[in-house]
């Protein structure tokens, strides 16, 4: 049997999860890494479409990258009643996820491309895709393009792995994660998923303006530099930070605090506290 090539000619791309690359639906890395990895794609020449739980108040259907780039933003319709996020009204989109875009994903995009006798590529993320893909995997089995399809689902950690059915998750996906580190941890679960390292983009390897780095120096000169960035939510620890920052600055230390969180209702509670400590 000849090799399957994958290349623009020969295969199309779709990829599941719940962040994206709205303010809206950017929580954490996983935003950071579909949004990267999708463009990625598109500039090599991919058609890639990228399913996410999109902000209400943008295009549903987006092109980018001349048409190679395509943004599907899910569940407008609930994102309306939850303002706070991708993960505001996080059950209820859960479901209309599991069950609107696998039969949307099989009519509008596996028909098309294996009629076209391409394969369709599917990569889902973390465990909110993980009962959307068993479906798809069900639906394009009883549309006749099954064979047609490669899908994967990948873990970057361990969240939500309890609800997560691994033996028929195993049989209808390649299970892939990001490091040998979580190969381990994934092992607990009886589960033995392929490492494909996660990669950065290009220009992160340029050297960096030298008028910004000089413009950095300059503010934070003389000063203990502590960064943090994640949403904001109480498992990021966001009020140890602010305490541990706090301390530091009453015994005299010269400190420099920027953050950046998301849109969260919790970071209220977080900026609020860092006042009351006096940042």
């Amino acid at each position: 049997m000849t090799p399957l090539r994958i290349d623009p000619t020969t295969a199309e791309f779709v990829i599941l999860s719940f962040e994206g690359p709205d303010r809206y639906s950017m929580a954490g890395g996983l935003g950071t890494r579909v949004t990267e990895l999708a463009g990625a794609l598109a500039r090599e020449g991919f058609r890639t479409h990228l399913f996410f739980v999109g902000d209400p108040h943008l295009p549903g259907y987006e092109e980018l990258e001349e048409g190679r780039l395509i943004y599907h933003r899910w569940c407008q319709w609930l994102s309306i009643y939850y303002p706070h996020g991708v993960y505001d009204g996080e059950e209820a989109k859960l479901q209309e996820f599991r069950n609107s875009l696998p039969p949307f994903i099989v009519q509008e995009i596996a028909r098309p491309v294996a009629h076209s006798g391409k394969i369709l590529v599917v990569l889902a993320e973390e465990w909110h895709t993980a009962e959307a893909i068993m479906e798809l995997s069900d639906q394009l089995h009883w549309g006749g393009f099954r064979n047609s399809a490669i899908l994967f689902w990948n873990a970057n950690n361990i969240f939500g792995f309890h609800r997560i059915d691994w033996s028929r998750l195993g049989f209808i996906a390649t299970v892939t994660t990001v490091s040998r580190y979580m190969k381990h941890l994934m092992w607990r679960w009886g589960v033995n998923p392929m490492v494909i390292p996660n990669g950065i983009p290009e220009r992160l390897l340029e050297p960096a303006d030298q008028r910004l780095v000089d413009f950095l120096h300059g503010l934070f000169r003389e000063r203990l530099v502590l960064f943090k960035i994640g949403r904001f939510d109480p498992d990021k620890r966001w009020m140890i930070a602010v305490e541990a920052v706090a301390r530091l600055k009453d015994r005299g230390y010269p400190i420099a605090f920027p953050l950046r969180g998301g849109i969260e209702p919790h970071g209220t509670d977080v900026l609020s506290y860092a006042h009351h400590r006096g940042l």
